[in-house]
């Protein structure tokens, strides 16, 4: 225990040096912030009929973001950024060393003409879709609940990846891959993206990783995001559409309620095989693989999430479904997260977490069910 609390110190120690103002209106402006945490979790998970109990794990993460560029006295603001993420899991056999990750890119933006991206993002439906939302880094989206709780569909360990089900309601398949994107400015109440992604093998969704198909490997995603004054608050949808592999299909919905301090959401993702080029396999690939591998090419999922900010508090309540069309394979997730803002600085934090994950057969070591409840101390810098 003292090892990885002092580990985690070293690790946020350089954090907080400080940059200039980001919104400096012309010349060069460098920027960084981030939100770095202790985080204790009680867990019980439940394997149909035999109990695995691991009573509790410490986790230390620290996400943030930095970059610096230049604002041009026509409007062009010109960036290069980063995105981080340190994660330290105490006991973990996966990451027994902890785990990093660092996403580079740039940016060209002006406001009437839209923004540019090119390097290691998420893709333009992904960052305009609207779905369930949670307050705290665990989150509903890509959840890390499964640092405390396990799922039978999936795991991204040191050297395996696994997706059985998808983990999110948005389209996420190309993960944070190279790619280019663009972003319309506000058309009416409207924003459009695209991006593409000449080399998708991140994807983390629900296509294997590991599959080679006949087809290049790279994505396309389509969105558009909505604003609308339906009289009581505010409302926005989105829709979005991509296609990996030329093959794998996706399309997402999504809308979302504002009423002063109160919101609801909910959204829904259909991932699909179009055409005959490179169908889900019913026999054995080779001696390797399992009957029907990767067929889970096919699935969906929706979710649903409703919340409230009190000013220095908030709650928020959220549930996602998915589930792989031609299997067993599906995963319910409950979230409930409460977040407490002592000060500018620092946050406190209380999350309850449920899940119920089934596998592809009915044995005990293929299905998963569990709760937690977790509590943590983060510094926002």
């Amino acid at each position: 225990m003292k090892k990885f609390l002092a580990s985690a110190a070293l690790i946020l120690a350089p954090l907080n040096s400080a940059y200039a103002d980001e919104n400096a209106p012309l010349g060069w402006n460098f920027s960084q912030s981030g939100l770095a945490g202790l985080y204790y979790g009680i867990s019980q998970t439940r394997d149909l009929h035999n109990v695995d109990t691991m009573p509790n794990r410490l986790v230390f993460r620290a996400d943030g973001k930095f970059g610096g560029g230049y604002n041009f006295e026509d409007g062009t603001k010109l960036s290069l950024k980063a995105n981080y993420t340190i994660v330290s899991r105490q006991h973990d056999n996966g990451y027994p060393h902890g785990d990093w990750r660092f996403f580079p890119y740039g940016e060209v933006e002006k406001e009437e003409l839209g923004k540019f991206t090119i390097g290691h993002t998420y893709n333009a439906a992904y960052y305009l879709h609207l779905g369930a939302q949670d307050i705290t880094w665990v989150g509903i989206q890509d959840s890390n609940l499964t640092y405390w709780l396990p799922s039978a569909n999936w795991s991204n360990g040191f050297k395996s990846v696994k997706f059985a089900t998808p983990k999110s309601t948005r389209i996420m398949d190309d993960g944070r891959s190279f790619k280019f994107s663009y972003f319309t400015p506000e058309i009416g109440n409207t924003k459009f993206g695209f991006s593409y992604a000449p080399d998708n093998a991140s994807r983390r969704g629900m296509v294997s990783r590991y599959v080679h198909y006949d087809k290049p490997e790279d994505g396309y995603t389509f969105a558009m995001q909505n604003k609308w004054t339906p009289g009581i608050g505010e409302l926005y949808t989105s829709v979005g559409y991509g296609l990996f592999n030329r093959t794998d299909n996706e399309w997402a919905f999504g809308v979302r309620w504002q009423v002063d301090k109160f919101n609801i959401s909910a959204s829904y993702k259909n991932a699909y095989i179009d055409g005959k080029d490179n169908p889900i396999s019913t026999t054995r690939q080779n001696e390797h693989l399992p009957a029907y591998f990767d067929n889970y090419r096919e699935g969906e999922a929706w979710d649903i999430s409703f919340g409230y900010d009190f000013g220095r508090f908030s709650t928020n309540f959220a549930y996602l479904h998915t589930e792989a069309k031609n299997t067993r394979n599906s995963d319910n997730l409950f979230l409930q997260s409460n977040r407490y803002e002592v000060n500018d600085h620092l946050d406190i934090f209380l999350i309850n977490g449920y899940t119920n994950s089934k596998g592809l057969t009915r044995n005990s070591d293929n299905n998963s069910k569990g709760y937690a409840i977790i509590t943590g101390i983060a510094l926002k810098y």
